[in-house]
């Protein structure tokens, strides 16, 4: 589980740059209406904890429509406890996003945020599980940037 989450994460860091432009569209899948890419699948993992901080940020239920995915980052933190070294591992996630208030005509809105991604079987010393359910993963946000 650990080597296909940091696979998928390579793969988003190599697709999310410029220097692959049309790899993007040949490596998607075509299915009926559209095709789905590394960042769609992500997009579909963290969108409902993504909606969320969007809406404590506006203070009000916000149109959340995330665009693109500028970096990712594996974070490590090394800890001592009682003599005992640790270290805990995340994916931190950089991206666009775009907001709107869900009334017509309203102007959407260009954000920023990076989102903190943890799951067991990231990095760290912990024990890994070995298990075929993706269950388990934190969202949290680490900063948001609106657009002014």
């Amino acid at each position: 589980m650990k080597k296909f989450i940091m696979i998928t994460f390579a793969t988003m860091i190599m697709f999310s740059s410029g220097v692959i432009v049309n790899a993007k569209e040949e490596n998607a899948k075509r299915v009926e209406g559209g095709y789905f890419s590394t960042e769609d699948i992500l997009f579909s993992i963290i969108e409902p904890k993504l909606e969320k901080i969007v809406n404590d940020q506006y203070g009000k239920e916000m149109i959340v429509n995330p665009m693109k995915v500028n970096d990712v980052y594996f974070m490590e933190k090394r800890k001592s406890t009682k003599g005992k070294d640790t270290i805990d591992g995340w994916i931190e996630l950089d991206m666009i996003i775009m907001v709107g208030d869900r009334k017509p005509n309203e102007n959407f809105k260009v954000d920023a945020v990076v989102l903190k991604i943890d799951a067991p079987n990231i990095g760290g010393t912990a024990p890994h599980l070995v298990s075929d359910k993706i269950e388990g993963i934190q969202v949290d946000l680490v900063k948001y940037y609106k657009h002014k």
